[in-house]
C-alpha cells in the first residue's frame, strides 16, 4: 500500500504515565480505495503506520525498545523535531516543537539512556489536544517508540 501523504501536521507534547510523548495528528484524513472500487481502508494514515512497527494503543504502558527504522531527530533546544519512519514510509513530521520544561527534560534522560521517544498518532475529529485525547480512550490511536538523535551532539 502506498503511503498516504502528510503535507501538514500538528504535533502536541504531552506526559501519560509518567512517559513523555510526542502526538502527530495529520490534518487531512486518507482513504484508500482499490481499482475494483472496494474501499482498503477508510484511514490508509494509521494502517501505513501500523504496517511500518507501530502497534495499537490499548494501554498506557509503552513497553518495549525502540522499533527499528524510526527515528526523532531532536533539534537544539528540543524547539524542533523531524520523524522518520522506516523504509516505504519516511518522513512523517519535519518542524516546530512546542513543550514545557519538564517534558524537555525528561524527553532528554531517555535519550542519554538509549530508550528512545513514544510517537503517538491517529486521525482525530479535530487537530485540538481534547481530540488527540478523545482518539487515544476511543483506542484510534497507535504508537511507536522511536530511537532519538540529537543535532547537537
Amino acid at each position: 500500500m502506498a503511503t498516504p501523504e502528510i503535507e501538514q501536521a500538528t504535533t502536541f507534547t504531552a506526559v501519560i504515565a509518567a512517559t513523555p510523548v510526542l502526538i502527530v495528528l495529520p490534518r487531512m484524513r486518507a482513504t484508500l480505495i482499490a481499482a475494483s472500487g472496494a474501499l482498503v481502508t477508510a484511514d490508509a494514515w494509521t494502517t501505513a503506520l501500523l504496517e511500518h512497527g507501530a502497534r495499537p494503543m490499548r494501554d498506557t504502558d509503552f513497553l518495549g525498545d525502540p522499533t527499528p527504522g524510526w527515528t526523532v531527530t531532536i533539534g537544539a533546544g528540543l524547539t524542533t523535531v523531524r520523524i522518520s519512519g522506516p523504509a516505504g514510509l519516511g518522513e512523517i513530521y519535519d518542524g516546530e516543537l512546542a513543550a514545557d520544561t519538564t517534558w524537555r527534560e525528561r524527553v532528554a534522560d531517555l535519550h542519554h539512556i538509549g530508550a528512545g521517544l513514544v510517537v503517538i498518532s491517529g486521525t482525530a475529529d479535530q487537530l485540538t489536544p481534547d481530540a488527540a485525547l478523545e482518539m487515544m480512550e476511543s483506542e484510534r490511536a497507535v504508537w511507536v517508540r522511536s530511537h532519538t538523535v540529537s543535532v547537537a551532539e
